[in-house]
């Protein structure tokens, strides 16, 4: 069973939003952590524009998939200098960045109930994680896999 424990954001995380993350996982061929990320609809956009008053996301972030370069801009960009930082440091670099997958999003009034759903959806993604990091993830045919390397949209030829 995957567990998460509070990563970054507020204490009063229901109404201004947080991150929880997993223990260290890999798929065979590389380490990554899950993220659950809460949003407060409400407050970032307003009553008048929020779909709900919550939306929950799973993300999936890799250090090792995301590279040096996205790494070392990703810490600048955060205003560190220097890539010998701890783990956590580097995650939430690489998360405010945007260079991560996004597994399953969403939203609703009940948090308890999206809470569980994105638990549920993480243990899932833990023993399917191939199949969930194959989904498209934009309509020109990105994948999870792109994402999380930071590859996302297309290259000039």
């Amino acid at each position: 069973m995957i567990r998460f424990k509070f990563f970054i954001g507020d204490v009063n995380w229901q109404d201004y939003g947080g991150s929880f993350i997993s223990k260290r996982l890999n798929n065979g061929e590389f380490d990554y952590w899950l993220v659950i990320k809460v949003a407060n609809w409400l407050k970032l956009v307003g009553e008048r524009e929020a779909p709900a008053k919550y939306c929950v996301s799973l993300l999936s972030v890799s250090i090792d998939e995301a590279g040096e370069e996205n790494l070392r801009q990703s810490l600048a960009a955060c205003g560190v200098d220097s890539t010998d930082v701890i783990e956590e440091v580097k995650i939430d670099s690489l998360l405010s960045y945007g260079v991560y997958a996004r597994l399953w999003e969403g939203n609703g009034n009940n948090i308890q109930k999206l809470m569980k759903e994105a638990r549920n959806q993480a243990q899932l993604a833990g023993m399917l994680y191939g199949f969930y990091m194959d989904r498209q993830l934009n309509p020109i045919g990105n994948t999870g896999w792109d994402f999380q390397k930071g590859n996302i949209g297309f290259q000039f030829v």
